[in-house]
């Protein structure tokens, strides 16, 4: 080519078509670990509403039940699947910065990031550790 052929009418070089293959790919890469976050979300809320009936239940049992004496165990079941629920929400969170960071280092466009998995994260951390100072205490609820 010559360089009337590679000059646009104002006199001005074109540059060559960008490549949006890669942007696009950071940001599919992106929302699906915002995918795999709200899925250990999902998990982690499981775990603390399964711990918390469970005790809450065994709570409820022993309260109508004079004569009835109950072990600790269901109290204990309760606390570790809350205290499990909650951990695995934590780990979800720190992998989730982690590749997020990744991803900014490669060229992720700041508006690719959402706010809503971490903020759903936050406020259910939040629960799950009132659910298990609730049951650790035997408050019922």
């Amino acid at each position: 080519m010559n360089a009337q052929q590679q000059a646009s009418p104002g006199g001005n070089r074109r540059e060559p078509p960008r490549d949006l293959r890669l942007p696009g790919a950071l940001v599919r890469t992106a929302l699906s670990s915002e995918q795999t976050l709200m899925s250990w979300i999902r998990t982690s809320l499981s775990m603390v509403s399964f711990g918390f009936a469970i005790a809450q239940f065994f709570f409820f049992l022993a309260e109508r039940q004079d004569e009835a004496k109950f072990t600790a165990a269901p109290n204990t079941l309760g606390v570790a699947l809350i205290s499990v629920g909650a951990l695995i929400l934590v780990l979800a969170v720190i992998e989730h910065v982690l590749r997020m960071r990744s991803l900014k280092a490669r060229g992720l466009p700041e508006d690719a990031i959402s706010f809503l998995p971490m903020g759903s994260a936050a406020a259910l951390f939040a629960i799950a550790i009132i659910a298990l100072i609730s049951v650790f205490f035997g408050w019922h609820i």
